[in-house]
């Protein structure tokens, strides 16, 4: 039950920051117009970008060996802070060393905004690093308090910043900076009991942090290009901010459907390192009704997304229909690779997510500069969507093989399940007789 509560939790959690973050991305929408939000998801990018580069995925090592009891926490609640500042100022220094090759991409945006969002990133760094410990530790519903605080901060922001006083994309930067200094100091007060540093750390803390963190780290990067790289592709292959403006938002809107296996993400990784034999079968449960809930989910946006997005972000963004409908189909399956990565990380199996995730960025890449001149922002959802179909099917055979399952398992209901879904539409129906 403890998973299950969890996990409503989680849900209930990412319910609430989704409404706070339509709220939010439909007032910085409206506002800023289809060119300013387009400047913004770039810049977004690039703390995000810098972000995966300086993290080196020590996050998921801190959650597993603080899991396993392997290493005193006070340590690694050290090491969350040190190699947050070593690495995020590491991370900005490559980025301004190579602007001059990239350079084209910002030259509409202010350089202070570009400095500001990619120092962003450090701090993004070290509120990862808190909410994987807490993780780690199994207090998911911190980490829930965490995320409540952050969608709430950066709504009220906006709101002061974008809407009332005006300050347009500076406005956007400066909002994304107050709710993480919000959420930081929520979760230093949480772990307050191992905040206090240490500089002595057990031999082997280090070299075992990198050596799992590496592998997380490349899975982290690559997947980020899989999610993101688009965008770039996009604004590069056409210097139109315009056209990323709309992908932008067909991206988030597709994304939202993936509010129920975000929501079990944690929990399950909580839950499988824990015990491997019996979270192998609540991940098995969890991908078949994350499968089902995106499959309502898309014909719902395909009956409705039109609509949606004329009433709420303005007919100016109607445009973004076109590419949020060739975005669903690798939207509904992408799960499965995320689910199923999750539970062979907590098996001791990051790298297979590595792999998998390698594979699909050079059929995203592939398909981006074929798709993208000729279909623009259309032509990125096609590319973003064969790739996360792909991503989907190798990480299938992976968990498959490992955990000698069958295809069908996956996604095929049992009968108690199937009994479940009877009574409830049978409630629904009754109701609406």
């Amino acid at each position: 039950m403890s998973f299950l509560r969890q996990s409503v939790s989680t849900f209930a959690t990412q319910v609430a920051t989704m409404v706070f973050g339509m709220a939010t991305g439909i007032i910085t929408a409206r506002v800023l117009g289809p060119e300013v939000k387009g400047q913004a998801a770039l810049l977004s990018n690039a703390t995000q970008l810098l972000f995966m580069v300086g993290s080196m995925g020590l996050g998921s090592a801190f959650a597993f060996f603080i899991g396993q009891e392997r290493y005193p926490a006070r340590q690694i609640m050290s090491m969350a802070l040190v190699f947050s500042l070593l690495f995020g100022l590491v991370a900005n220094a490559l980025f301004y060393l190579s602007l001059p090759m990239h350079q084209a991409l910002w030259r509409d945006i202010p350089f202070f905004l570009l400095v500001l969002s990619t120092g962003l990133a450090i701090a993004q760094i070290y509120s990862t690093h808190l909410i994987r410990i807490t993780v780690g530790h199994g207090r998911i519903y911190a980490m829930n308090a965490s995320s409540i605080v952050y969608s709430v901060t950066s709504f009220i922001s906006v709101v002061l910043f974008v809407a009332l006083l005006q300050q347009g994309l500076a406005g956007v930067v400066n909002s994304l900076w107050i709710a993480a200094i919000f959420q930081i100091g929520l979760l230093a007060w949480l772990l307050r009991d191992n905040l206090l540093p240490t500089l002595h750390w057990q031999k082997g803390i280090i070299r075992a942090s990198f050596s799992y963190g590496v592998k997380s780290h490349a899975l982290l990067i690559i997947n980020y290009l899989n999610y993101r790289l688009d965008i770039f592709l996009l604004q590069y292959l056409t210097g139109d901010s315009i056209e990323v403006g709309f992908y932008s938002l067909a991206v988030g809107m597709a994304e939202m459907m993936w509010l129920v296996p975000n929501a079990v993400v944690a929990p399950l990784f909580s839950t499988v390192v824990r015990d491997h034999q019996n979270g192998y079968q609540v991940t098995l449960q969890v991908c078949r009704w994350s499968l089902l809930f995106l499959l309502i989910l898309a014909v719902a946006g395909i009956c409705f997304g039109h609509l949606f997005i004329g009433l709420l972000y303005g007919k100016a963004f109607l445009p973004s229909f076109a590419p949020f409908l060739l975005l669903l189909p690798g939207v509904c399956l992408f799960p499965l690779f995320k689910l199923l990565i999750v539970d062979l990380s907590a098996r001791g199996y990051p790298g297979y997510g590595t792999v998998t995730s390698a594979v699909a960025l050079v059929v995203n890449v592939v398909g981006n500069f074929l798709l993208i001149p000729q279909f623009g922002g259309v032509g990125a959802a096609m590319a973003t969507s064969i790739s996360y179909a792909v991503m989907s099917v190798i990480s299938l055979v992976l968990f498959c093989r490992v955990a000698g399952t069958r295809f069908s398992e996956i996604f095929f209901f049992r009968k108690s399940e199937i009994q479940i879904i009877k009574i409830n539409l049978m409630r629904i129906l009754g109701k609406s007789g």
